[in-house]
């Protein structure tokens, strides 16, 4: 119903509006979740946001179906042009969604926080930032994490035609909580204003994050759009070719902005003092 508020065309001309529904839906998301799954509400809450959000990005995703499908020739430039709404839409939504999980993971308490983001948190306590964030390896360990997911993103968009939302979606809730968390504990533990380091802690990581995320959209916009276009086309034939070659270029574009994210992130983690004072603050 929610999808029927709005048309699209509003979105399309004005991708910022994607923003304020990533807001929303999540806040709906989360509630529901809370409401209805009390005991587990951090999984249902990624589900519910992608099933809200699911219709939007299906209209999206036909229409740039239709748009390949009419090509005769590859342009990774071209292809970038021709389909940067839905990465705009995409990409905003996303910051969107990730924004609340932040601001849930500071407003509420640790308990709170702690129980309805409790998987997300799991990944902060688990194997990411906490206890081996300086070491040698740690440029292949993160280029080996996010490789994954983006490999996992692009197939479930290819097989399923837009399934590449909930990851797309629980990557927003993991990075919202852990900022959220790494800001709010550091700061108590510091005797400093939560807001300020959470501000830092953006500032920071943004680049990186921003890459990343166009990565993952990349791949899940390619995986989206072939697999919609790719049942139209008869196996082998000029047009199958043309769009497995498509779908290749498009990857290994999406790979390439994955590489220099990663590097980015390599960077931050292991020259960046106030990041790093940060990290050790909150594990106090």
């Amino acid at each position: 119903m929610l999808e029927h508020i709005y048309p699209l065309r509003l979105i399309e001309k004005n991708p910022f509006y994607a923003f304020l529904l990533g807001i929303a839906y999540t806040i709906i998301g989360i509630g529901i979740a809370v409401l209805l799954f009390p005991e587990d509400p951090a999984i249902v809450a990624v589900a519910l946001i992608s099933l809200i959000f699911y219709p939007t990005i299906n209209q999206l995703m036909k229409q740039e179906e239709a748009i390949e499908s009419e090509k005769e020739e590859f342009s990774l430039f071209v292809f970038l042009k021709d389909h940067r709404s839905v990465f705009a839409v995409y990409i905003l939504f996303f910051f969107g969604s990730l924004l609340v999980f932040s601001f849930f993971s500071l407003l509420l308490p640790a308990l709170a926080t702690n129980h309805i983001f409790e998987n997300q948190i799991n990944v902060l306590y688990g194997n990411t930032v906490g206890g081996a964030a300086f070491s040698t390896g740690l440029f292949m360990d993160l280029l080996k994490n996010n490789l994954i997911v983006l490999l996992v993103i692009f197939t479930t968009a290819f097989l399923i035609g837009d399934g590449g939302i909930f990851l797309i979606m629980w990557n927003a809730s993991v990075w919202g909580t852990i900022f959220g968390t790494l800001a709010k504990t550091a700061a108590l533990n510091a005797n400093q204003n939560p807001f300020v380091y959470f501000l830092i802690v953006l500032g920071i990581v943004t680049p990186h994050m921003l890459l990343e995320a166009f990565a993952y959209i990349g791949s899940a916009t390619t995986g989206g759009v072939i697999s919609k276009a790719i049942t139209r086309e008869k196996l082998l034939s000029r047009r199958f070719n043309y769009i497995i070659i498509n779908t290749v270029i498009s990857l290994v574009f999406a790979l390439v902005v994955l590489l220099i994210a990663v590097s980015v992130e390599t960077y931050v983690l292991d020259n960046i003092d106030t990041y790093q004072r940060i990290i050790r603050e909150s594990f106090m």
